[in-house]
């Protein structure tokens, strides 16, 4: 959760000061062993912050790992905000069923 905290303050610094990328990019392999209510928050708080800066956050995560983050905040009574999230999903999923592909191409 250091790297999340520092990776948001220097997108909002380098946003501030020189405009900055635009997006503040994590893998899942961030969020690796932490508590899946904290995942939910980190989620929340780089939204928020990308939204505030006119910016995105973007976050490759497994479905069964974020519906896990929404149900653990949810149960503890912190998922008020799980609306947020679930809009910002696209709806691109990747798969490696026979027919599937990244973005309507195969690689074989």
């Amino acid at each position: 959760m250091k790297i999340f905290c520092f990776d948001s303050m220097l997108y909002e610094v380098t946003g501030e000061r020189l405009g900055g990328p635009g997006f503040l990019a994590h893998d899942s392999h961030l969020f690796d062993g932490v508590d899946k209510r904290q995942v939910y928050l980190a989620m929340l708080f780089g939204a928020k912050v990308a939204d505030q800066k006119h910016g995105q956050y973007i976050i490759a995560m497994n479905s069964d790992e974020f519906n896990a983050s929404l149900d653990a905040a949810e149960s503890s009574g912190k998922g008020a905000e799980r609306h947020v999230l679930e809009k910002a999903v696209m709806s691109v999923r990747l798969t490696d069923h026979e027919t599937g592909g990244l973005f309507g191409f195969r690689f074989d």
